[in-house]
């Protein structure tokens, strides 16, 4: 078999060639890489750790600082009701009547209903 030596026509022909291979092959490449940055840029706002899940989170722990302070501000309310409880006698006296419908000897108690 005889070899017959490429041709101008044909060398020019595999450059072109190659040259369309290598464009497509930067389009392709460019395109992954922006598609790389897009769906980051994306993760880095809509997703678990992202820009609104921080806001969410920072809402979160606002709601929570409140309930806490409601709940210590509570806590310091009863503290103060057991103090009372414990050595204020008219405190004392006061709780027993309401609560457990005592009377003092001599008293009469009467429980009023609501019909």
């Amino acid at each position: 078999m005889l070899k017959v030596p490429p041709t101008n026509k044909d060398r020019d022909h595999h450059r072109v060639e190659r040259l369309k291979e290598s464009q497509v092959k930067k389009k392709a490449l460019g395109l992954a890489a922006f598609l790389i940055v897009a769906a980051s840029i994306v993760n880095a706002f809509f997703g678990e750790g992202g820009v609104l899940g921080l806001i969410e989170a920072n809402k979160n722990f606002e709601q929570l600082e409140r309930e806490v302070h409601a709940i210590e501000s509570e806590n310091e309310r009863l503290g103060q009701e057991i103090h009372a409880l414990r050595t204020d006698p008219s405190v004392i006296e006061r709780r027993a009547r309401e609560v457990l419908g005592m009377a003092l000897p001599g008293e009469i108690s009467v429980e009023i209903r609501p019909s």
